[in-house]
């Protein structure tokens, strides 16, 4: 294409036509070569192969958004909040202490057998203790009444109700303790064994500040029996050790074995 000389008049006009026609085949040009190519490079690329790659790719795609909502669900359950297991309600057996007063000893079942645990809400004036084997239960009122209960529930009076002195003469508990005041009939017991008890005394003795005894009753036939070698001011109960229950006698330590001795 001939260059229009510039000392010709129209030439501003002519170099405006001269570029565009410039463009237009350039872009033509473009054009062709990028159809070329494309053809070219169509022949020469394996269709199933791009296809394959392209699924890869989804497949991957939506392997990962999978995991990714796995994850976030089982931070959801991890971030969930146990709710703390409720005690179960515990188990109680009435036991009827007298007109008025039901205690409710509570319990649980092992192999099928009732083992005592304690009293629920014990009042602050009875005591109560439970021997080895946990199927009885013993208690001691205010009034110094002392029975013993089975799994059952069903009570046995083991209160001695009165004294015979040796010269004969008769001593009711009801009427001792309404005559002396503070006067210890029977009080603090506690199981040595699983048919024998251990309590505290003012017997065989009657009137006022007296020494104390440690006496044991036999649940098989009710029976009771002094152990003078406890004599002392001051007696207080522990806990079963190896050697028997505990007794601290005016500040010396002893025991009460199952065999209803006291020992060293």
């Amino acid at each position: 294409m001939r260059k229009p000389s510039i000392f010709s008049r129209d030439y501003e006009k002519k170099m405006r036509k001269r570029r565009r026609n410039i463009i237009a085949l350039s872009i033509l040009g473009l054009f062709v070569v990028g159809i070329l190519f494309m053809k070219f490079a169509m022949n020469n690329i394996n269709m199933e192969s791009l296809k394959s790659k392209v699924q890869n790719w989804i497949d991957e795609d939506e392997y990962t958004d999978n995991d990714n909502n796995e994850e976030l669900n089982e931070d959801t359950q991890n971030d969930v909040v146990e709710e703390a297991p409720k005690e179960p309600e515990a188990k109680t057996i009435d036991l009827k202490l007298k007109e008025g007063v039901t205690l409710k000893a509570e319990y649980e079942e092992v192999e099928g057998k009732i083992k005592f645990k304690g009293i629920k809400d014990i009042p602050s004036n009875i005591y109560y203790s439970i021997n080895p084997n946990k199927n009885l239960i013993l208690t001691i009122d205010e009034i110094q009444e002392m029975k013993v209960f089975n799994v059952e529930g069903k009570e046995a009076s083991i209160t001695k109700d009165k004294y015979v002195a040796p010269n004969g003469e008769i001593f009711n508990k009801e009427t001792t303790i309404q005559t002396y005041t503070g006067y210890l009939w029977n009080v603090e017991a506690k199981f040595i064994s699983d048919t024998k008890v251990a309590y505290i005394t003012n017997l065989p003795y009657f009137g006022t500040d007296l020494n104390k005894y440690i006496w044991v009753v036999d649940l098989n036939d009710n029976s009771h029996k002094t152990l003078w070698n406890s004599k002392g001011k001051d007696i207080k109960f522990g806990e079963i050790k190896e050697k028997g229950l505990e007794a601290t006698i005016d500040g010396n330590i002893k025991y009460v074995n199952s065999n209803g001795d006291l020992i060293n």
